[in-house]
């Protein structure tokens, strides 16, 4: 006899009555070259210049904070108004936050930020999370908007 767990039944009444949005469309050819650019897969060519372009790049701090950000929405039509949160890092009090958008708008600071994109495409939002003794945390999230 086939049993359903009360978690699994109450999900598929969720769904069933629109309470819960169903899977968005997955993303086109020309999104997934889009996104491929934006997170940089596009400048390794080939397996013998990993090595080169790996010795040459500049003195980064390493992170030591873990950070978690979210996007909503995450896609939608341009103009697309999308807020932004971070959860503060635990344990660090004067954390400051700095949100770029991947856009060319001017980056923004704040635990919590709102941005409107103007135009279509697949943007990486890069959030840094730093404090005065240097601590340094990273995210990424990627908005998608469409026409």
């Amino acid at each position: 006899m086939f049993r359903i767990t009360p978690w699994v039944s109450g999900a598929l009444w969720a769904l069933g009555l629109g309470l819960v949005s169903p899977v968005h469309a997955a993303d086109t050819k020309q999104e997934l070259k889009q996104l491929d650019t934006l997170q940089g897969y596009n400048q390794l060519p080939d397996e013998k210049s990993v090595k080169k372009d790996m010795t040459k790049l500049p003195n980064q701090p390493i992170e030591t904070l873990i950070v978690w950000s979210e996007a909503k929405p995450t896609s939608g039509a341009a103009p697309l108004q999308v807020a932004f949160t971070a959860d503060p890092p635990p344990g660090v009090s004067d954390a400051v936050y700095t949100w770029q958008f991947g856009d060319g708008a001017a980056a923004a600071t704040g635990q919590s930020v709102s941005h409107t994109f103007a135009k279509p495409g697949v943007y990486k939002v890069l959030l840094k999370v730093s404090n005065a003794s240097g601590a340094l945390g990273e995210d990424e999230l990627r908005v998608k908007v469409t026409k």
